[in-house]
């Protein structure tokens, strides 16, 4: 079901009306700290999706170890942090007793859940004198950003700890009893300008023309941006920091707010002012997209002769403008030889390489579509296209009886691209036991999730100690206070802000962080460590994690559906975020429509329910999922596709051409949206089945060693 965001303040503006807390306020002071730490409670474990009560057991053993043992302080920690979210709050302060002096490491971080606690309990007398004490001890940690909180120092909160949690709710709170207030609005922009519903925040801050300096317009203009007002994004970026990035993306707000001289001009100033930077090259592609094919073909000439590392991609793109805009077939292929011979192994070379194997086999030439191919896994194995390829040159190899062949081609898009969609098509086509379109619904291997965290690539120590537990929370309140206001940041950067959103639930902004190390442009060294990035084990396992796998996993065994197809399209459809809406009024985690969830209703002999709630969502959305199943024979890739397109849409497509070869019609989904969806949502299966099922990784690793086995023979 079609999906966007709809950007709301109002959930966080909630309670912005309330007091603010003071010191002397000691009622509202312990009520405060309480729900501050409850009010993310978890009855599941963050590092297993399992529940909180299969952990304590081993926790529990492990901090009765001696007391030299790491295990035993950490353990004792993350005890105290459940028991507070259980509000066992006794139980919490038992467990933190002299912590501090065993644990120096996280000893703030020990002596903030002990005031937590204490005000549980209400004994604000001792919390008070515990916050003083992280305040005297600890006046640089984040933890004192609680305490500042807690103590009602609200002023020194902002001053010292300005990109703090803490510091946002005090800014909402300020800015619901003063909207104008410039050095308010100006400090959620610079330091939570991704928070949803801040447009007319932005709007505000715009007209009342305030002295903001070139990065707070830098962060207007970014905010701007990532919420789709390109005409203001402009406007700000030409008040913001000058370097590469504001200037291309000056350029890029005016090319999608449709204004396309003006962009034009605004890429031009970039190659000009910033020749070397890697937006300059990325500015001549976007100019090949706007001028007429003349000026294009000479912006590609340009990338072609100064920036060697694009200079596939521009000849790609000349060759195009040749054949379709200048019908000029032997200018066209002389540009397309040059490709291929001087840049064979680029993603430019692999694309032009699948087009003439994919022409080849319309035209009955399989051998040669098959040799095709062999040249491009040859030449360009990372492509993007070769998984691809490889898998219907798998398919042509077998309908030519060439079952070796065959199933080389299939074995190589599992080895090489094991995260893509076709390397699940052609995991099917050898015969595992991953489902096919025909049976997904019932394969459901055991899963397995893992529990180590490895460390990740930046941040403080405090930082790596606090993620590795689990405490997930503090994590991310400790890395946004040393992040602060940067900007520009590194991969390794990008790449911990999403783990870190995504472990706090944050999974729309915290998966595109992630994705978004494939869309930036970088130097060649970045591109090696973004490489290296990828083999960290959290970067799959936050594009694909497990939230609400308890909810999902019992409603698939009632429904008797995959729970690995079930959560692979409610990643599809909400990124898990259980209030998301659609421009059309979908709902929820997996994206009801009102009307839907009626009829459901009506047919489940439900009366009272909530879409926003996401054990009603799930409940429905399953029932829906395991319905279009039944219309179609339990056929997957048309259930999955109705789910989308609705059952009447789907019904026509198979009525009017029937369904022939399933990859055929899959590729030939009139709705493109549909066409999408459908390899996506397998696409999401397949990596929850490869990710954390050990018979599927098993296989995967066999197949991976026999190759290395083959490659070191030779």
């Amino acid at each position: 079901m079609r999906w966007s965001i709809v950007l709301m303040l109002s959930a966080t503006l909630a309670g912005a009306s309330a007091p603010l807390i003071t010191a002397s306020s000691e009622s509202e002071l312990a009520l405060n700290a309480s729900l501050a730490n409850n009010r993310d409670n978890k009855s599941f474990d963050p590092l297993t999706y399992s529940p909180i009560d299969q952990r304590l057991a081993k926790l529990e053993t492990q901090a009765q170890q001696p007391s030299a043992n790491i295990d035993r302080v950490r353990a004792k920690l993350v005890l105290a942090d459940i028991y507070l979210n259980s509000r066992k709050s006794r139980e919490a302060i038992a467990a933190l007793d002299k912590l501090e002096a065993e644990y120096p490491a996280l000893a703030d971080y020990v002596l903030l859940k002990r005031a937590q606690a204490q005000t549980q309990v209400r004994d604000i007398q001792g919390a008070t004198k515990t916050w003083q004490s992280i305040l005297t001890n600890y006046p640089n940690s984040a933890a004192a950003a609680e305490a500042m909180f807690a103590l009602g120092q609200n002023q020194q909160l902002l001053d010292k700890f300005p990109a703090h949690p803490r510091s946002q709710e005090v800014v909402l709170r300020l800015l619901a009893q003063a909207p104008n207030r410039v050095d308010l609005m100006a400090h959620l922009v610079t330091y939570f300008g991704e928070i949803k519903g801040i447009v007319p925040t932005l709007d505000r801050i715009v007209a009342s023309s305030p002295s903001l300096t070139s990065d707070q317009w830098w962060a207007v203009a970014e905010a701007y941006y990532s919420n789709f007002e390109f005409g203001k994004a402009a406007n700000a970026y030409t008040r913001a920091t000058v370097n590469p990035i504001t200037a291309y993306k000056y350029g890029r707000s005016l090319q999608r707010g449709k204004q396309n001289e003006a962009a034009i001009a605004a890429y031009n100033r970039v190659i000009q002012q910033f020749p070397q930077s890697p937006q300059a090259p990325r500015a001549l592609i976007r100019i090949t997209q706007l001028e007429s094919p003349e000026v294009a073909i000479a912006a590609a000439d340009r990338l072609i002769a100064n920036y060697p590392d694009t200079a596939g991609e521009a000849l790609l793109i000349k060759a195009t403008l040749l054949q379709d805009k200048l019908n000029s077939p032997k200018a066209a292929s002389d540009a397309r030889k040059l490709l291929l011979e001087r840049y064979g192994i680029t993603e430019s070379a692999g694309q032009l390489r699948w087009r003439i194997a994919q022409g080849q086999a319309r035209g009955g030439q399989l051998s040669n579509a098959i040799a095709t191919v062999d040249t491009l896994i040859a030449n360009s194995p990372n492509s993007e296209t070769a998984a691809e390829a490889s898998f219907w040159a798998g398919k042509w190899a077998s309908q030519s009886g060439d079952k070796a062949k065959s199933k080389k081609f299939f074995e190589f898009a599992i080895r090489q691209h094991p995260e893509s969609y076709y390397a699940w098509r052609s995991a099917g086509s050898l015969g595992w036991q991953v489902g096919t379109f025909t049976n997904a619904r019932y394969t459901a291997p055991a899963i397995s999730i893992p529990s180590a965290r490895t460390p990740l690539p930046a941040g403080s120590a405090k930082l790596q100690e606090l993620y590795v537990l689990g405490l997930d929370r503090d994590a991310r309140s400790q890395w946004q206070t040393e992040l602060g206001a940067k900007r520009n940041l590194e991969p390794k950067e990008i790449f911990t802000d999403g783990v870190l959103r995504v472990a706090v639930q944050d999974n729309l902004v915290g998966i595109k962080t992630i994705e978004s190390l494939d869309l930036i442009d970088v130097s060649n060294a970045q591109k090696a460590e973004i490489a290296k990035i990828k083999q960290h084990p959290a970067y799959m396992q936050s594009l694909y994690p497990f939230h609400y796998w308890d909810i999902i996993s019992n409603w698939s065994k009632e429904r008797n559906l995959s729970p690995a197809l079930v959560i692979a399209l409610m990643r599809q459809e909400s990124r898990f975020e259980p209030q998301i809406r659609s421009r059309s009024g979908a709902i929820g985690l997996m994206q009801i429509m009102p009307d839907t969830g009626s009829w459901i209703a009506d047919k489940k002999g439900v009366n009272n329910y909530n879409l926003d709630n996401p054990a009603d969502n799930i409940s429905f959305g399953t029932w829906y999922l395991a319905y279009t199943h039944s219309r179609y024979g339990d056929n997957s890739m048309l259930a999955v596709a109705s789910y989308n397109a609705g059952p009447g849409a789907v019904g026509r497509w198979v009525e009017g051409r029937n369904i022939g070869d399933p990859d055929e019609f899959v590729n030939n989904i009139p709705y493109e949206e549909t066409r999408d969806y459908v390899s996506k949502v397998l696409g999401n299966y397949w990596n929850y089945l490869r990710l954390y099922s050990p018979s599927v990784q098993q296989q995967i690793a066999s197949l991976q060693q026999a190759n290395n086995i083959n490659a070191s023979a030779k």
